[in-house]
Order: C-alpha cells, then structure tokens, then sequence
C-alpha cells in the first residue's frame, strides 16, 4: 500500500480521488456479488451475479414494493452466507449515545471481508454463522468500508443485518460516514475495483445506481451519520479540526449537513457551513493533522471541549498499532488489515468499562501505543499535512 504525498498548499487544487491515495493495481473481473436492491415504481427490484464452475451470469427477482423479502447474500471464495430482511423505512441516527459497558471499534475494512469476519469472531460480536452475539454491547464501525476491496456488498450487508439483530438484544451497531462512503455516493469512483464496473454492465445497472436514494443501500447511507458521540468519547473518520471547533456549528449540526448536501459534489457547494464539513483538508470526512501529530496540544484541547469529549477516535490515516495521542484525547484506529489479515490476525479497539484496549482476532486485549509530543521539524516548526492513502 503505498502512500501518495503531495504540498498542502495545493490539496484545493486536486479532485477528491486524487487525495484518496493511489488507486489499487487491479486485475478484477466479473464475479459473484450482491444482491443489489433497486426500487422502480412499485417494484423492488433485486440483482445478483452469481457464480457457476468458472461462468457468471445475472439473475433478477422482482418483489412487490409492499413486501419486505428475505435475501441471501453470499460471499466468494469463502463458505459463508448470510439472510437478512429488508426494512420498510430508515431513521435519522441520534448523535448522542449513553456509554455501553463494551464498545468494540473498527474503521477502514475497505471490502476485505476476511478481515471483517476475523475481527467480528475474534472479539465474539459474531457466531460463525454471522449471528450478533455481543449483547448489549455496540459495535463502532468508523468509516471507509468502500473501495479497494472486492467484497464491499457483502461488509455492507452484514452490517445491515446486525444492526437488526443488535436492536433485538439491547446493543448496537454504529455505521459512521466516512470519506470513501461520501466518494461513492458523490460519483468518484477511482477507487472501485472493476469487478464492479463488469457486474455493473452484467446486471444491467449503471454503479452510479447501486447507492442513489433509489436502492436500499443508499436509503441506508443517507440515514447515517458524520459523526457520533457515546459516553464521553467521539467518533468521526476522519477528525475534528481545530477549524470545525472555532465554528459555532454543534456535532448534530455536522450530521444534518452531511445529509442535507451528502449529494452535492464539492465543487458544486455553495452553502458555507457545508463547505467547512465535506473540506478536503480540516473537514470531517477527511481531516489528517492531528492523526499524524502535527497540531499542539492547546489545540487538542479546545477540539475536545467543543465536543465536549475525552477522547475522539478516529480511522483514514494509517497506524502500525494503535496509537493513543495528547494524553489520550486522540486514538487513531487505521491500520494495515489486508497485511495483518496475511500475518494471520486483525486488530481494532476495545472500550471495555470505559477503558480503551487492543483487541485482535484472537481475542487477546493488549494496551495501547502512547504517544506524547508533536511532530516537529528544525526550528520547532510543525510539519504540514500532506494527502495519503485513504
């Protein structure tokens, strides 16, 4: 995974997929994927490319808009599938949440399933017939389960599927925007396999469809947050600026712009308060300082107190190990899942009583990498940010 640097001076200058990262090396064909949920007048209209010996074909189901089917997804190349039911309605997602006695937090699986399925077993949110299995506790999925991977329907519906099964047991599951998400929804697609683009033309539904207000998943995506705030932590993908905190602007301020122009590529943005949210640079999709310790700590701190948390949690700029910045009040949860998954583990956070650990996928908690004086170069000047992978 390579990271792509460029002068922050110039990061208005470039489109959004440029400061992404550099898009993968990529050999994908069409492959077995979905289902895709479509709702065309008063029909739901269900997709799938499925595999059969070394052929794939498209299959299409048509339901009535006034039923709620049962649908199985199936995973490539690994024995898994899953049922879920479709939903009549979304809900706007609260902002606030009260602190669970476990949190188990995961950002950036980027449609690694493999990675996904380790964690969520690892950690016991799932059974291994992908059943919620965690209680009252919530599961924090903080962003950037788009792109570069080639299960990303697959993570999405399993998500879904727990949010349900969450609800029923007292725990919840928390899908958090990230920059990625955004992307898709807003048309770049620089970072979308081509197996994608091949199943787009074999099922007859431009990718452009697959997540408009018109599929089940974009009514999904457009019913979740920005940013969310449980107990006396908060999580965002990729930050709170010291920008965004001189705004007068509240967490559900953040989240109902984020909806409101969640369509509205940027250079299309007229609305100020919007430009400040979807910012390449300090908005909250996107925003890098502070993950690469270059803001000072008298910053920090009055991001904390705007948000009126202890600690922010946060995914987008990658980490060897999780890393815990200023005393605590930043932990930065991106890390390389496609190698670890390699090296035969994943890991993520646990907030366990209110405490913050590692947890892998093995189930063994560990402390956290403390990290305590910002970045500096000769002169005692900060360094500047500059664009990298995600």
């Amino acid at each position: 995974m390579l990271l792509k640097k460029c002068c922050s001076y110039a990061l208005f200058l470039l489109p959004l997929s440029l400061l992404a990262g550099d898009p993968p090396v990529d050999g994908s064909t069409a492959d077995a994927d979905g289902p895709h949920v479509f709702y065309r007048g008063k029909n739901i209209i269900v997709k799938s490319v499925e595999r059969y010996d070394t052929s794939v074909v498209a299959r299409t189901q048509i339901f009535s808009d006034k039923m709620q089917p049962v649908l199985t997804c199936r995973v490539p190349d690994m024995p898994a599938e899953f049922s879920f039911k479709l939903r009549k309605e979304f809900k706007e997602e609260p902002t606030e949440y009260t602190l669970p006695s476990r949190m188990l937090v995961l950002s950036d699986i980027e449609g690694d399933f493999k990675a996904f399925q380790m964690i969520l077993t690892g950690a016991k949110v799932i059974d291994d017939k992908y059943n919620w299995t965690f209680g009252k506790g919530h599961l924090v999925l903080v962003g950037d389960y788009f792109d570069r991977g080639l299960n990303v329907t697959e993570c999405l519906w399993l998500i879904y599927k727990l949010e349900t099964e969450a609800e029923a047991a007292g725990g919840k599951v928390h899908f958090i925007l990230g920059n990625h998400e955004i992307m898709n929804i807003q048309g770049y697609t620089d970072y979308v396999r081509k197996k994608y683009f091949a199943n787009a033309e074999l099922i007859g539904e431009p990718y452009k469809y697959w997540f408009d207000k018109h599929s089940e998943l974009g009514r999904w995506l457009r019913s979740k947050n920005a940013v969310e705030k449980i107990g006396d932590y908060v999580f965002c993908h990729g930050g709170i600026s010291p920008e965004i905190a001189t705004t007068r602007l509240s967490l559900s301020d953040i989240n109902r712009i984020s909806r409101e122009y969640i369509d509205v590529p940027y250079e299309k943005l007229k609305n100020e308060e919007a430009r400040i949210v979807f910012d390449s640079k300090i908005g909250i999709f996107w925003y890098r300082a502070a993950a690469k310790n270059f803001i000072a700590p008298e910053e920090m701190e009055k991001v904390l107190q705007y948000a009126g948390a202890k600690h922010i949690v946060v995914g987008h700029t990658l980490q060897t190990d999780i890393v815990s910045l200023y005393d605590g009040g930043l932990i930065c949860i991106d890390l390389y899942h496609e190698e670890n998954v390699r090296r035969g583990f994943v890991k993520t956070l646990l907030v366990d009583n209110g405490t913050p650990y590692g947890v892998d996928s093995r189930g063994e908690k560990s402390s956290i990498l403390q990290i305590q004086t910002p970045r500096t170069v000769k002169g005692g000047v900060r360094v500047q940010e500059s664009a990298g992978r995600n």
